[in-house]
């Protein structure tokens, strides 16, 4: 359990990014471009790597 704890310490800006933004850029694109799952990988894409700029960079959630 102590290992599941330190790995998503680890990566809760990646998941953070990759479920709330991606959810987000996706419903965005969905409205401008229609509908399509390419269109909705590509919103999740774009979470993902969102979420690991801010990893990266060391943003906390609200930042």
């Amino acid at each position: 359990m102590e290992s599941f704890n330190k790995h998503f310490k680890d990566w809760y800006l990646v998941l953070y990014g990759l479920l709330f933004w991606g959810s987000i850029f996706g419903a965005c694109l969905f409205y401008v471009l229609g509908t399509s799952l390419l269109i909705s990988s590509i919103g999740y894409l774009l979470g993902f790597l969102f979420g690991l700029l801010a990893q990266r960079k060391g943003w906390g959630w609200i930042t």
